[in-house]
């Protein structure tokens, strides 16, 4: 379904405090219970003068399809080599040439 595809999932919170973490990379295997990604991590971190940590290298990761909020298929010519994020508003995004940018998260 989306094997081979470059996607943006959105974790869920399960508390409060907990911080929003967004995975970007290529689906590798899609099943029923799991997902395995190669991307790259973005945390967001409100009140901090940065609030944006994009991880520098890809990893290759399982997601629990249980922990997954949303996923939003990207372009195929998406460089994670080069995510850019903005801000627009009062909101944080990621840029996507030939598409719409995508949300990360409230400031």
């Amino acid at each position: 379904m989306i094997e081979g595809k470059i996607v943006k999932i959105r974790f869920k919170k399960f508390f409060l405090e907990q911080k929003l973490w967004v995975f970007i990379g290529k689906v590798l295997k899609f099943t029923e219970n799991w997902i395995m990604v190669d991307g790259k991590g973005i945390v967001v971190i409100k009140g901090k003068l940065t609030p944006v940590d994009i991880d520098k290298e890809k990893r290759i990761i399982l997601i629990p399809r249980d922990s997954i909020a949303h996923i939003r298929v990207l372009p195929d010519n998406f460089d994670l080599e080069k995510i850019e994020v903005i801000e627009k508003d009062l909101r944080l995004f990621v840029k996507v040439k030939d598409g719409p940018d995508t949300s990360i998260s409230e400031i």
